[in-house]
């Protein structure tokens, strides 16, 4: 075990998105006795209230130029677009009609392997409140997110000129030589036509080719997609994406869900395109499944699902399962653990959905969720495996908050080192442990045997009910955290900026050594 290195404080938190048009809600505390500002985002929300339903994320969519068709010539754009700035500009949309303006959330983040200062992320812009965005924003840094570049992923959603009305669930992955994939779920309001788009990078996050759509369905329900990307030289499919998202099946008369299907589609060896999905396993749970690949090429999955009795009420467990041949042949999926998360009331922080990575050198396996077994409230837990997954460590408790106060959001992330960092939202410093949140990072140095103190990413707390709405106050179902050679990046969602006097939610990223 090596000795503990102090921790460095955050840096500065960077915008890597910022405001745009007006959309606030009542006056935080911490703005108690101001003037009371008039609130269209509040009064928007009133008006629908009670009409629109929590549809887990999605329903039945300007920006970085489209990446050219030649590599060399899009490799040579980097140059030509690098006009990178601490502060992004304002938000990407005016924002108008039934999309919440001003709203971002959902933000994820990869660091590129081959170059620690390099990273990209996503999130969406303009949430509406019954399911996905108006579009999805990207960001490239060359300089370890103290600059970024930003604009649109382009070729999606009708305003980043694609063809589909909305977008949600953004997720990035580098692979070799600074390409960079980011997937997304892709649909229509107006029709129950969806696919899994997945968009493609040759230069580092500066131009994008076209989406592909990996699994397009013109009645079933993809949901909850995620990518990661084979970058072991020595791994028999070394460069190879793994695309992986669940299936709602629709019954026979195409009334209401049945079952969800969990599937992995692996990339083609030239990485323009994508094998048919694979299944893994169908039952009337199967949602939020990560993908990660090991060192020797082994891709393991870790998702949320129903094991035991089936129907409403059952327990949901944390499943796993894992492929030594490329993805083409996974194996039983089994029950590694019960999920006991009970969520934070008027906040949808993507409860009971885990978060997995794994230690680039070593293989070892770390999952994070929230859990309320300790004390009755969610906290912050992790769990490991030392032996690809064949057996599980105990469940421990991460966060530090005090008993009664709610954790949620949580993610876990490795670094090149194997230090490991557990990331989530808090209530700890709002006395009523209602809307008043911090987001906080624990760093361990002994694979999660024993953390360091949490260091507080955001400058000061903040009122999360300036976020947009969708079936609760909504960050994100997962928040952003990776690591690089010896340090993490966080990207979470605060509301402490603001534009034209107003609050907004907008994109923040931090480091941590």
């Amino acid at each position: 075990m090596r000795t503990r290195p102090r921790l460095a404080p955050f840096l500065s938190p960077f915008v890597l998105a910022l405001t745009v048009p007006p959309a606030l809600s009542a006056p935080s505390p911490a703005d108690e006795g101001a003037p009371a500002t008039a609130s269209p985002r509040l009064e928007w929300i009133a008006r629908h209230m009670g009409r629109v339903p929590l549809s887990g994320g999605v329903l039945p969519g300007t920006g970085l130029a489209p990446a050219p068709a030649d590599e060399s010539e899009a490799l040579a754009a980097t140059a030509r677009r690098a006009r990178q700035r601490r502060r992004l500009s304002s938000d990407l949309l005016a924002g108008s009609g039934h999309p919440q303006p001003g709203t971002q959330a959902e933000p994820h983040l990869h660091v590129d392997p081959g170059d620690p200062e390099h990273l990209v992320a996503a999130w969406q812009e303009n949430r509406f409140p019954d399911g996905g965005a108006q579009a999805i924003g990207v960001a490239a840094s060359f300089d370890g997110g103290a600059t970024w570049t930003e604009g649109l992923l382009p070729g999606l959603t009708l305003a980043s000129e694609g063809r589909w009305e909305r977008a949600s669930d953004p997720w990035v992955a580098f692979g070799p030589d600074g390409k960079v994939w980011c997937s997304s779920l892709l649909f229509n309001a107006s029709d129950p036509s969806n696919a899994v788009g997945v968009s493609r990078s040759v230069d580092g996050g500066l131009a994008w080719a076209p989406p592909i759509e990996v699994g397009f369905a013109p009645l079933d329900f993809n949901d909850k997609e995620s990518i990661t990307v084979d970058t072991n030289p020595e791994s028999p499919f070394y460069g190879r994406a793994y695309a992986a998202w669940d299936i709602n099946l629709t019954g026979p008369s195409g009334q209401g869900f049945v079952a969800q299907k969990l599937v992995v589609a692996r990339s083609r060896a030239d990485g323009r395109g994508f094998k048919r999905p694979k299944r893994v396993r169908r039952s009337d749970v199967n949602v939020g499944v990560v993908p990660r690949v090991g060192p020797d090429g082994t891709v393991y999955l870790v998702w949320a699902g129903r094991t035991g009795s089936q129907g409403q009420g059952s327990p949901i467990d944390l499943v796993f399962s894992r492929s030594h041949n490329g993805g083409r042949r996974w194996s039983p999926p089994r029950r590694i653990e019960t999920l006991g998360a009970r969520g934070v009331p008027a906040i949808r922080g993507g409860s009971g959905l885990p978060s997995f990575d794994l230690d680039p050198t070593s293989g070892r396996l770390y999952v994070a969720w929230e859990d309320a077994r300790f004390h009755g409230v969610d906290q912050a837990v992790l769990m490991t495996s030392q032996d690809g997954g064949e057996t599980w460590g105990p469940v421990r408790r991460v966060s530090a908050s005090p008993p009664d106060a709610p954790n949620f959001t949580v993610s876990v992330a490795v670094n090149a080192r194997g230090d490991v960092a557990v990331s989530y939202m808090s209530l700890e410093n709002d006395p009523a442990r209602r809307f008043l949140v911090d987001h906080f990072v624990r760093i361990s140095t002994d694979g999660g045997d024993t953390f360091g103190p949490p260091i507080r990413a955001n400058r000061r707390s903040f009122d999360i009910r300036h976020a947009a709405q969708a079936g609760g106050y909504f960050l994100g179902d997962y928040m952003g955290l990776a690591g690089s050679d010896t340090a993490f990046h966080a990207l979470w969602v605060d509301t402490t900026r603001r534009a034209r006097g107003l609050l907004q939610p907008d994109v923040f990223t931090a480091r941590a050594r």
